[in-house]
């Protein structure tokens, strides 16, 4: 059963302007991508070597001294 008022259908790829012709839609694997594997692990290293190894919680030492016997 066909719809009683159809929607534009698409020009044929001949008649079909420049904007239209230049839609990646047909090559879905060529439209760019995420950066660089070489710089975003680059980029990680750096941040985990600012990174303590075991960072002490603001309040450890407050609960140190609740906790200890004086």
């Amino acid at each position: 059963m066909s719809a009683p008022n159809p929607g534009r259908q698409s020009p044929d790829p001949e008649n079909q302007s420049e904007s239209q012709q230049g839609t990646t839609a047909n090559e879905p694997n060529k439209q760019g991508g995420a950066p660089s594997l070489d710089h975003a692990k680059e980029a990680s290293d750096e941040q985990k070597s600012k990174l303590s190894s075991n960072p002490i919680h603001p309040l450890a030492e407050a609960a140190a001294e609740k906790t200890s016997k004086k």
